[in-house]
């Protein structure tokens, strides 16, 4: 590689980019020559920073080689290099944006505590972001502040909450977002694709009996028969081909007819509504208005 370029070798670029002698038109051209120089060599300090984080190494690593320190590092290159959460889903398995926003928000919840891994009480923390787990979540009274003053009580975190390294998912988390993808592979119909979203991990660490974040749950005196009752349409979709239904199935007072949400059967005294290939009951309407409202009144507030 040649060395810097020197001042006359940039003037001759600049006159190169000129037609005429005038001394503003050769100020604006220099100009434009080391612009072009610095935003490649930005470009390439970004593609650099982006496969040093993707080795592993941490932003005060990266912060010592470039000479500033881990904060400025990471509020100059956060924004341009993506973060990366602890390895991609599995071949054939989309991450729904609610789950990849909580899972983003309980590695900053782990580090906030000064903690080395997120475990599943940073999960619960981080299925508070968005979507219909944090709509779930709120409807029976769990908030940040709960979750934090339990957890703190329950489990040992560092006195220090500065850390030089960044938080990596637990053991336990990591077992958490694989059982979730299961769940999402066994409960999606085999003609639609696999996403894996909140809920399906809130369920999973809810209803394990052993998380951390069962015990947080069970600290603040949630029933967590509730979560799956309001959970139940979003996790519990049996895993069947479309193409199997018959148009016979769709007439809601077919006694073979079940809710396309929570399967249960249709009958007398449960009606159901008919879609295109689907059927809704009206226990589910009301959940999902339930829902709907408690979001859009967090809203307005």
């Amino acid at each position: 590689m040649s060395g810097e370029p020197t001042v006359e070798q940039l003037i001759a670029a600049a006159h190169a980019r000129v037609s005429s002698d005038d001394e503003l038109a050769l100020l604006d051209a220099v100009i434009a020559v080391t612009q072009d120089l610095s935003g490649q060599a930005d470009k390439a300090v970004d593609q650099v920073v982006r496969q040093v984080r993707a080795a592993g190494h941490s932003w005060t690593v990266i912060g010592e080689r470039l000479g500033v320190s881990r904060q400025a590092a990471r509020q100059k290159y956060a924004d341009r290099v993506e973060r990366l959460t602890e390895g991609p889903p599995a071949v054939g398995l989309i991450r729904g944006r609610d789950l990849e926003s909580g899972l983003s928000a309980a590695l900053a919840a782990a580090e906030a505590d000064g903690s080395a891994e997120a475990g599943t009480e940073h999960l619960l923390l981080g299925l508070l972001a968005d979507g219909v787990a944090a709509a779930t979540l709120e409807q029976l009274g769990v908030t940040r502040d709960k979750i934090r003053g339990t957890s703190r009580r329950l489990f040992d975190y560092p006195a220090d909450s500065t850390r030089v390294d960044d938080p990596v998912f637990s053991g336990e988390a990591k077992a958490a977002l694989a059982a979730a993808e299961q769940l999402a592979t066994e409960r999606t119909p085999t003609c639609a694709p696999i996403v894996v979203n909140a809920p399906q991990l809130l369920a999973v660490i809810a209803t394990n009996p052993g998380s951390r974040a069962r015990r947080v749950l069970n600290d603040l005196g949630v029933d967590v028969a509730d979560i799956k009752r309001q959970l139940h349409c979003y996790v519990n979709v049996p895993r069947i081909p479309f193409g199997r239904r018959t148009r016979r199935k769709r007439r809601p007072d077919d006694a073979s007819a079940r809710c396309s949400f929570c399967g249960k059967p249709g009958g007398d005294e449960r009606r159901l509504v008919a879609g295109p290939d689907v059927w809704i009951c009206a226990d589910c309407v009301t959940l999902c208005g339930e829902i709907l409202a408690q979001r859009a009144g967090a809203t307005s507030r």
